[in-house]
């Protein structure tokens, strides 16, 4: 029953055009699919698609920031395990993330922008240490157009065919987090080998 409602509903976002992109991309539905599946149809335009992509995901990603800035810490932990449970976001999560969100702000947007499950988690965080908006804005819309780009290839290669849409979205996301992890060890031993470096220059 949930996998037909799920079918229709994506039927109906890619029968809706740019519109059903741009619905899809609020936050709370698998956009990438929809993005993927209507690349595939000749009336799609990439550029197009990924500029209703990118203001869908800044639409949803406004208010999520707000909850994050206006609430304090008890009551955004108290309304995400009451009220906010279908947003379906561990409070551990949230603790982890507010470090990163502190210290790379706009990088951090950008980058979970890529990683569709720590988009609306990122989006609290950000509210909650209060990044810099114009920024959080601007790293929604990038992070959602180069992401959507991506997609759109998907959909050229892939077609309309549901199932191979699907695997090569686990493909590229999987090659993203590899790429992201592989990125962010790389830096930090850039970072210690420098910090070495310097402790070796002082002592001599």
């Amino acid at each position: 029953m949930i996998d037909f409602l799920l079918t229709k509903t994506v039927e109906i976002l890619v029968d809706m055009g740019y519109w059903g992109v741009f619905l899809s991309s609020l936050g709370l539905f698998p956009s990438e699919i929809v993005i993927a599946l209507f690349s595939a149809t000749p009336d799609s335009n990439i550029w197009f698609t990924a500029l209703a992509a990118s203001f869908g995901a800044l639409v949803g990603g406004i208010p999520t920031y707000f909850i994050g800035y206006i609430f304090t810490e008890d009551v955004l932990y108290k309304w995400l395990n009451g009220k906010g449970k279908f947003l379906h976001i561990d409070t551990e999560k949230i603790e982890s993330n507010k470090k990163i969100v502190r210290k790379r702000g706009f990088i951090y947007v950008y980058i979970t922008r890529l990683i569709p499950w720590l988009r609306i988690v990122a989006s609290i965080a950000a509210g909650y240490v209060k990044v810099n908006l114009f920024q959080y804005v601007v790293a929604i819309f990038l992070g959602m157009f180069t992401y959507t780009i991506l997609i759109s290839f998907i959909g050229l290669e892939a077609g309309e065919n549901w199932e191979l849409v699907t695997d090569y979205i686990k493909i590229l996301d999987r090659w993203i987090i590899i790429i992201l992890v592989g990125g962010t060890i790389g830096y930090l031993l850039y970072k210690s080998k420098k910090k070495i470096m310097r402790k070796i220059r002082q002592s001599i």
